[in-house]
Parts: structure tokens; sequence; C-alpha cells
């Protein structure tokens, strides 16, 4: 690689910093644009948020319920997890790591069942770990305990896992 093309925007983009960088950024612009539009604060990126109020906008249009959304939600839908689906999936498919995993179906409805223990406790903590992330920023101590308990729930889903391989013979 020369000098000239080391430089590149096409190379620099490729740099995970570069890209935490821009990224963190835009996070930050968007975060300052939905609480200048009514939005709570640490709402900027919110996977298991955003989640919930897709959700609960969809049932509240076809239902005509009225189950909760943040004041943004209800005035526009909050797309970033659309995004972040449709955003991996390309991402997967261009790099050519996407492939659909054959398991039995009791292995999918487990993966099913953890996904849901894994929103609705991250709603009970009041956030993703973005969010999270977010609110320890913001000051919030209680974030800190949720950012803790996250590691040690995967630390401890890890050793898990480790115990299950190792009993099974592989290496």
């Amino acid at each position: 690689m020369t000098k000239e093309s080391k430089y590149k925007f096409s190379n620099i983009i490729k740099i995970p910093a570069f890209l935490g960088i821009i990224i963190g950024f835009f996070a930050a612009l968007i975060q300052a644009l939905i609480i200048s539009a009514g939005g709570p604060e640490a709402y900027g990126f919110c996977v298991a948020c955003h989640t919930r109020d897709l959700v609960n906008g969809f049932f509240n249009a076809f239902t005509g319920d009225s189950l909760g959304l943040a004041p943004i939600s209800a005035v526009t839908p909050v797309l970033t997890i659309i995004g972040v689906i449709i955003g991996g999936y390309v991402a997967a498919t261009r790099n050519k790591e996407f492939k659909i995993k054959k398991a039995k179906p009791l292995i999918y409805f487990l993966y099913f069942l953890g996904g849901i223990a894994v929103l609705n406790f991250a709603l009970l903590l009041g956030a993703c770990p973005y969010r999270a992330a977010l609110r320890f920023a913001y000051g919030d101590f209680v974030a800190l305990i949720g950012i803790i308990s996250i590691a040690g729930g995967v630390a401890l889903g890890v050793l898990i896992l480790l115990f299950i391989t190792k009993r099974r013979g592989f290496k």
C-alpha cells in the first residue's frame, strides 16, 4: 500500500476508531435534536426503548389502544431499530458473514425467549446498555449498577457456555 492510497477516504472509513468517532458525533447530534423536540434525556439511541416504542406505536395504530410511548415517538416513529437490523444484515452480507444457523426448533424458541428476557430486563433497568451508558454520563449511578449487572450476566453466560462446551468434549 503506497502512502497516497493509505490516506484515501475509502481506507480511512474502515478504521474502527474513525467510525466510532463519527457514530458518536452523530449519536450526540441526534440526542440533541431529540431532546430539543421534546424527547427524554439519554434517548438518542436505545435499542430497548426504541423497540418498545415502535411496537407500542404500531399496536396503538392498529388497535386504537393507548400503550405508553415516549413523547417524541408519539410525534414520529422511531425507526432506529429497523436501521440497526437492516444495517447489520447488509454489513454481514457484504462481508460474506451472513449465514442461517441450522438447529432444532427448541433452540430457536430458547433464543426467542432469551431475547424477550433481555428486552424485559433492559426495560426494567430503564435502558439498554447504550442508553445506560448515556444515563451514567448524565450522572445516574443506578445506570452504573445496571452496566455492572449486564457485564456480570455476560460473564456468567460465557462461563456457562464454556462449561457446556467442555462437558460435550469440544476443544
